[in-house]
């Protein structure tokens, strides 16, 4: 059994159907998803980079009872707020044999402009990784910026 369609006004079958849109309906949809492809646009072209905006300064290596602490701050120059920041130090020995690493992850946020200190701690350290001549390369490893 096939459907047919009748003309409310005149009560005529309709043997054909045409769905079309015009320009007048462009006009309308168009901005409609422009609008909705905006934020997807911010999360994934407009991301900052996470190496030039934040800065690490005023790094610092010191023992404590037996444990190895990175002290440092890290400022955020850059015109993103950053969250889930992970911050890594590396030692090298002096002919560039890598060691070991330790990492912390920043709980806190750094907003743009702030500053934010950080420990990293090394329980139990290798007795080379605390010499003066063990190369330490401390740097951001990951994060998170937010595009809204």
């Amino acid at each position: 059994m096939a459907a047919k369609l009748k003309c409310s006004n005149c009560g005529e079958e309709i043997s054909t159907f045409n769905m079309s849109w015009g320009w007048k309906h462009l006009l309308f949809i168009v901005p409609i998803m422009l609008i909705g492809f905006l934020p997807m646009a911010r999360l994934f072209l407009f991301k900052g980079d996470i190496s030039k905006e934040l800065v690490l300064s005023e790094l610092e290596k010191r023992l404590t009872g037996g444990n190895l602490e990175i002290v440092g701050l890290i400022t955020n120059n850059g015109n993103h707020d950053w969250t889930a920041v992970t911050i890594e130090a590396e030692f090298f020995d002096t002919s560039g044999v890598f060691l070991d690493e330790g990492q912390e992850y920043l709980r806190s946020n750094v907003s743009r402009g702030e500053k934010e200190h950080f420990k990293i701690t090394i329980r139990n350290p290798k007795e080379s990784m605390t010499s003066d001549q063990t190369k330490m390369v401390v740097k951001v490893s990951g994060g998170h910026s937010s595009p809204f």
